[in-house]
């Protein structure tokens, strides 16, 4: 597992040989989801959290720093 940055309470992370599409993974002690970043913009993949304050704000961090986490995506070990 490769952690690419923590901000706000959240982990931002990619396992190594994770499968398509490109998406990150973000967790706290309460919390954790995937998030798509194969696009122009984040989206959620998995909504299943019923936390949706925390959805908004770990998709709002990923959108912001949506070129960082595709460069890590694009980095990973295959």
């Amino acid at each position: 597992m490769a952690e690419i940055f923590r901000l706000n309470g959240f982990q931002f992370f990619m396992p190594s040989n994770d499968h398509e599409p490109a998406h990150v993974h973000v967790r706290n002690a309460e919390f954790k989801i995937k998030i798509d970043i194969s696009g122009s913009q984040a989206k959620l993949m998995d909504e299943s959290s019923q936390d949706k304050k925390r959805q908004k704000q770990a998709l709002k961090i990923a959108n912001n720093n949506l070129a960082l986490l595709k460069s890590a995506w694009e980095k990973r070990p295959e």
